[in-house]
């Protein structure tokens, strides 16, 4: 095996890889002398942003008395002294996570809770849900059904991972200010939540229904993902402060203190298709679903979260140009400079198609479901072809 690339060797850390994968690494790694180097220097790095963001900044929070604006002034000039090898490594691994499928982007749910997910998925799926059905006693249920890429750039990212320390499966406490966790899944459990199938005749045993495909298509295989729910709590009294301290305006609403908030994810699947020495991956999901409290003021909840200081500026003003913001789910997509977007029409749908280096990806919702194709270098004349096949 040759030497791992940062991106690669990132993975391996947060135990994305595979089995097989995972087996050639550690056996490279006996024998590597710079990749036990590189490893090392990640492992340090994922340390440094736990510790210095946690220690500098959240943990304030709990204190009745501090004075906030000196921490940051402290937490400030540490990012500032980070060494550049240390934003080499972010920079190398937002590229990588750029060129990935959609496949690896959403194999594993710790994607939603790394670093940048964390913050975003919650924060922006807060801020766009369509009413779906009149409100109950308690719960108010909206449902999120349109599509509207959000650039975002390597700096971007940089600029999340340097206020959110990185999250694993399971409950994650914000220090004081809430918590936001994971049902419908373990930590370690992964393959137990989604289902592989190898062959068409396998998932369709197993009661999967599949897309039909013209005669020169043929399934490669199949994974099913169960779906899960993310929780986030807000203790509103200590993260109000909080902001305050920080100079934000924006507050959250009181009656959220100590309330359940939730983003329902629906089970999504996921089918491999083979035509020649082609394939291509398409995924289909319903729309993701959240619960709020009944009376909440969403425009409110809206602005405050996205006045959140770790949400970049770019990344805000694209948000807040959106006018139907209420039946519109923002989906992220990476600006490297080498990436094309166009709107598109797929069978009558509204569609996005985001042309990069690497990878071609058609994304599309239609009959209440959100649809990804995307094949590595394709085409988008490919993509679009193909989606007019699939039924």
């Amino acid at each position: 095996m040759k030497c791992a690339d940062t991106g690669l060797m990132q993975t391996f850390l947060d135990g994305e890889c595979d089995a097989q994968e995972s087996a050639q690494l550690r056996a490279h790694l006996e024998e590597c002398g710079q990749c036990q180097a590189l490893l090392e220097e990640l492992k340090a790095l994922d340390d440094w942003s736990r510790e210095k963001i946690e220690a500098h900044v959240f943990a304030q929070a709990d204190q009745v008395k501090v004075d906030t604006e000196a921490a940051w002034q402290r937490f400030s000039q540490t990012v500032g002294k980070t060494k550049k090898s240390e934003l080499h490594d972010w920079q190398s691994h937002g590229q990588h996570r750029a060129k990935r499928s959609w496949q690896e982007m959403n194999k594993s749910t710790k994607r939603w809770m790394t670093a940048a997910s964390a913050a975003a998925v919650v924060a922006v799926s807060l801020s766009f849900p369509q009413v779906q059905a009149a409100a109950s006693d308690f719960l108010s249920i909206f449902r999120m059904n349109k599509v509207e890429f959000v650039k975002v750039t390597p700096e971007d990212l940089q600029q999340v991972e340097s206020w959110i320390a990185n999250g694993n499966v399971g409950e994650m406490d914000l220090q004081g200010i809430g918590k936001i966790w994971i049902d419908g899944m373990e930590e370690g459990k992964q393959d137990k939540r989604n289902q592989y199938y190898n062959s068409r005749e396998a998932a369709e045993k197993a009661g999967v229904k599949l897309p039909e495909l013209p005669d020169e298509l043929a399934v490669d295989g199949v994974e099913v993902t169960s779906p899960y729910r993310v929780h986030l709590e807000i203790n509103t009294e200590r993260a109000n402060k909080l902001l305050a301290q920080l100079q934000v305006e924006a507050k959250f609403d009181e009656k959220l203190n100590g309330q359940r908030i939730t983003l329902e994810i629906p089970k999504m699947q996921k089918t491999w298709i083979a035509t020649g020495n082609d394939s291509y991956s398409y995924a289909v999901v319903d729309a993701p679903e959240l619960k709020a409290p009944e009376g909440v003021d969403l425009g409110q909840l809206r602005e405050t979260m996205l006045a959140l200081p770790f949400i970049p500026d770019q990344v805000k003003k694209q948000m807040l140009a959106i006018e139907d913001w209420k039946h519109t789910i923002p989906v992220p997509y990476m600006a490297d400079g080498k990436s094309d977007r166009k709107e598109v029409k797929v069978n009558g749908a509204d569609g996005m198609l985001l042309t990069g280096k690497y990878e071609t990806h058609l994304v599309w919702q239609q009959d209440g479901k959100i649809h990804m194709l995307d094949g590595s270098e394709k085409s988008g004349e490919a993509l679009l072809a193909l989606a007019k096949k699939l039924k």
